[in-house]
């Protein structure tokens, strides 16, 4: 008995996740932990060297499909920006952690006019969910990352 009530409360979670793996599954992002898109949404690297700011969405905030991002990357020094990073190499790579996969679309990566700013084209989120985007730079042996973190509802 108390073998049957634990599998219909765990099918009863499932039948509520937001990443059921069904492309077309309603999903609730109100009960997801995720970023809030503003211009300029900021993220400090995991190695504190670099500070990412998204400034700007296309379509905003980030929907199903192919997204084009503008990040800012400047140089983290004591808490604070410095200079734009220049000439860096970024890697993109979105990422749906409920369902162990990502995407078999290349973002492809352009350093804009404006020091430190790079076009991400396209990011593509290609179904509902929760998306984690992984943006990892290297500008000569400096190295960091970051990841923004956005769902998507259907």
């Amino acid at each position: 008995m108390r073998r049957g009530l634990l599998l219909l409360a765990c099918l009863a979670a499932c039948a509520n996740n937001n990443d059921s793996g069904d492309e077309d599954a309603p999903v609730d992002c109100s009960t997801q932990v995720a970023d809030t898109f503003t211009v300029g949404l900021e993220h400090p690297g995991t190695a504190g060297l670099l500070d990412f700011h998204l400034m700007s969405a296309d379509p905003a905030p980030p929907a199903r499909g192919n997204n084009t991002w503008v990040v800012q990357i400047n140089d983290l020094a004591a808490g604070s920006d410095g200079a734009p990073v220049t000439g860096a190499q970024l890697v993109v790579t979105p990422y749906m952690p409920a369902h162990g996969h990502g995407t078999p679309v290349t973002v492809e990566i352009t350093e804009d006019a404006t020091p430190g700013e790079y076009t991400l084209s396209p990011v593509n989120l290609w179904m509902p969910g929760v998306w984690q985007t992984t943006i990892q730079v290297a500008a000569g042996a400096t190295m960091d990352k970051t990841i923004y973190t956005f769902c998507l509802p259907d």
